[in-house]
């Protein structure tokens, strides 16, 4: 038998020690379904069907509450919210614990919580993806800078690879987009108009029928797309790659909790029952460190986020 697994449990309980003697219950939110005297961690993630995403993420929940118990914690809670405002609500109040989403509403939620970002998620067994600029081959289109005065299509205003990614890329690349209500609307010769799609699929449809010159694919959509469709389209431009999702844990963790967790998580991909928990969560392949490091990975995140905020709001 491989000695990782043991090391990994020996570190583990090594670092729940420090954790027996301090209070929980100020720190991890009660359960309201829990038995009296349970401690809860409770993980929250954003969808409008509840539904449809607790069933994927309590497994996860589960396997962190069946690995803390040395810590108090025996219970595992999924808390959906509608929106990532609410996350970030319940996030600063420590109702949740733990955020996983991608770049752009983790950042979001970062700022306005005091949450720190913890590890990467491999979601769809992903760890970095990117965004695509594309146009059709019969474009006559062949550089970024070609999209002056035109209009093309991002996904929605709250997405990290259809609007974050494509906006930073053109504003590092001292391109102008400006957001416009229709497609048919006058582009200035300065700009670079953009209106939303809604869905990647969609984007792809409408630079292929004309409605637009060009669109933001991610990396991931741009790879399943059928052949007959790929074979139309050309690459513009790539973004940098950011991680496919961040795990974001709330305020109220202290430092030694977290390291717990985060070794918690990062053994989940060593054993049977948390395999099977991932493959549950969005088949989630592993979670890992942040290859630069949490320092390095935050300011990056930092600063990109910053650039479009302030560019954002000088357009308003």
């Amino acid at each position: 038998m491989s000695s990782r697994p043991l090391l990994k449990k020996v570190i583990l309980i090594g670092l729940l020690a420090p954790l027996w003697g301090c209070s929980v219950s100020n720190i991890i939110s009660p359960s309201t379904s829990a038995d009296v005297g349970s401690k809860s961690i409770v993980l929250t993630d954003v969808d409008f069907d509840p539904d449809s995403l607790i069933p994927e993420t309590q497994p996860v929940a589960d396997y962190l509450a069946g690995n803390l118990k040395r810590a108090g914690i025996n219970h595992g809670e999924v808390q959906i919210a509608p929106d990532v405002e609410t996350v970030a609500e319940w996030m600063a109040s420590g109702k949740v614990n733990l955020y996983f989403d991608s770049v752009y509403p983790v950042m979001y939620v970062m700022k306005h919580s005091g949450a720190t970002p913890i590890l990467r998620r491999w979601k769809d067994g992903v760890a970095e993806y990117s965004t695509y600029i594309v146009t059709r081959k019969d474009s006559g289109l062949n550089r970024l800078d070609h999209l002056k005065g035109k209009m093309i299509t991002l996904e929605s205003p709250s997405s990290s690879s259809g609007f974050m990614f494509p906006m930073i890329y053109m504003l590092k690349a001292g391109l102008h987009p400006v957001a416009k209500a229709e497609a048919n609307h006058k582009v200035a010769k300065n700009e670079i108009g953009y209106v939303f799609s809604g869905e990647n699929e969609v984007a792809v449809e409408w630079i292929l029928k004309g409605k637009v010159v060009a669109g933001a694919i991610d990396s991931e959509t741009w790879t399943e797309l059928p052949e007959e469709d790929r074979n139309q389209l050309e690459i513009l431009a790539e973004t940098d790659k950011f991680p496919r999702h961040v795990v974001l844990a709330g305020p109220n963790l202290k430092p030694n909790q977290i390291e717990v967790l985060k070794t918690a998580l990062m053994g989940m991909d060593e054993s049977k029952e948390g395999q099977a928990a991932l493959a549950e969560f969005s088949k989630t392949a592993k979670f890992d460190e942040f290859p630069e490091g949490a320092t390095a990975a935050i300011d990056r995140l930092e600063k990109d986020y910053e650039m479009l905020q302030t560019y954002l709001a000088h357009q308003k």
